[in-house]
């Protein structure tokens, strides 16, 4: 089993900062209109919560050491330059405990802000690298869905993506548009059609994308077709390099606890 976590921890992180429940007089969550009632966690709580939640992720795991991303500056300006609309349906509002978590998680555990591209590039980069000692850690379809073995910290749950099912998943994807990302795909087409297609059309994998291309020229016309295409699938694709960046420090586990504890 591979050892060594890539971590993407723009998800870590609202999950450290989550506001806890607040219970009843027995103990129970309170709930308001059937809807739980939350309050916001104090500072020393976020700190806490930051070593609690990445010791379960890397025990959990087992991982002996790892690598971890966290969002920094212009990371999608790449896409937008070829996709205006791309995740401009999410709240630009930056979460109140945002740069506090940001902050813990660089100076407690070496996270690395990434700049210019996206922390799911960065993790798919690194873990490329070095495939039989890496694994991706990460809650996100987008990585969990790739080629190799990755691992759903959420979930505690392993898969083994092979090259066949991760291209499929793209090129569904293709298809379907991801909603969250503000990624259309072709209007009325979701997964049904595209798995109908995938049926009938008995190709996999990359062999796939030819049926998928002619279905975008067939709904928009050809040039609209071809530009549509071309931008869904620079919107979609994980990079798998980018010019100068390199492979970082591997941090071992159990020093950093040791230092921390």
């Amino acid at each position: 089993m591979s050892s060594t976590a890539i971590i993407d921890l723009d998800s870590v992180a609202y999950t450290i900062f989550h506001p806890n429940k607040v219970l009843d007089e027995y103990g129970k969550p309170l709930r308001e209109n059937n809807k739980f009632v939350y309050q916001e966690k104090t500072e020393d709580e976020i700190i806490q919560s930051c070593d609690e939640v990445m010791s379960d992720i890397l025990n959990k795991s087992k991982a002996t050491s790892y690598i971890a991303f966290i969002k920094g500056k212009n990371t999608i300006q790449s896409r937008l330059s070829v996709n205006p609309e791309y995740k401009q349906n999410r709240n630009s509002e930056q979460p109140k405990y945002w740069e506090l978590t940001k902050s813990l998680l660089i100076d407690r555990w070496g996270a690395i802000p990434v700049d210019d591209i996206e922390v799911d590039d960065a993790v798919n980069i690194i873990y490329l690298s070095n495939k039989n000692e890496f694994f991706r850690c990460a809650i996100d379809k987008d990585l969990l869905e790739l080629e190799g073995i990755n691992y759903n910290w959420r979930l505690d749950k392993w898969y083994d993506i092979s090259k066949e099912e991760a291209s499929i998943n793209f090129w569904i994807d293709m298809i379907t548009g991801q909603p969250g990302d503000n990624i259309k795909g072709i209007p009325r087409k979701g997964e049904k059609f595209a798995e109908l297609m995938l049926v009938q059309s008995n190709l996999k994998g990359e062999q796939f994308y030819g049926n998928i291309f002619n279905e975008y020229i067939k709904y928009f016309g050809e040039y609209k077709g071809i530009q549509e295409f071309h931008k869904n699938y620079l919107s979609l694709k994980i990079l798998e390099q980018y010019e100068g960046f390199v492979v970082p420090e591997i941090i071992n586990y159990n020093n950093r606890v040791e230092e921390l504890f």
